[in-house]
């Protein structure tokens, strides 16, 4: 039976996910008051579950997951707000599941792009929302994460 610190983790997961989608959909912005709270959470919980490795593993998943798209949002190709909530979804995978994660939100999100331009016909699109592809990405971590070693 999982802890109900880890259910709980889960849970905010989810709904920072829910809440994040809505909002990047509707405003296109990911709110920092679901995002960091969500973070510090997690991070809490997991630690409460399973004391220091399982807070070396979210922070792994963080640095593995908020990275790239930190690099990617100085030169203003995403959002700082994607940043946030793909830091979430990493600390809640862990590693190695966090993998699965990038995989999956980088290579849907790419395609979203790349769609996106050719049904505007522009080389580049204005806005696709991250949020989505990071919502699925989470999902995918957690069925398929377990399958590493």
């Amino acid at each position: 039976m999982t802890p109900w610190t880890v259910r709980a983790a889960l849970a905010t997961v989810l709904l920072a996910l829910a809440i994040s989608v809505a909002s990047d959909l509707r405003e296109r912005l990911i709110k920092n008051w679901v995002t960091l709270p969500a973070l510090a959470l997690v991070i809490g919980l997991f630690g409460a579950a399973g004391g220091w490795p399982l807070v070396q593993s979210s922070l792994l998943g963080i640095a593995i997951c908020a990275f790239p798209l930190l690099v990617a949002a100085v030169p203003g190709w995403v959002g700082m707000g994607d940043v946030k909530l793909m830091a979430v979804c990493g600390a809640a995978a862990g590693f190695p599941a966090v993998l699965v994660l990038v995989t999956v939100a980088g290579g849907l999100q790419a395609a979203l792009q790349l769609g996106v331009a050719r049904i505007r016909g522009t080389g580049r699109p204005t806005h696709v929302p991250y949020a989505c592809s990071i919502a699925a990405g989470t999902v995918a971590a957690f069925l398929l994460g377990n399958r590493f070693p």
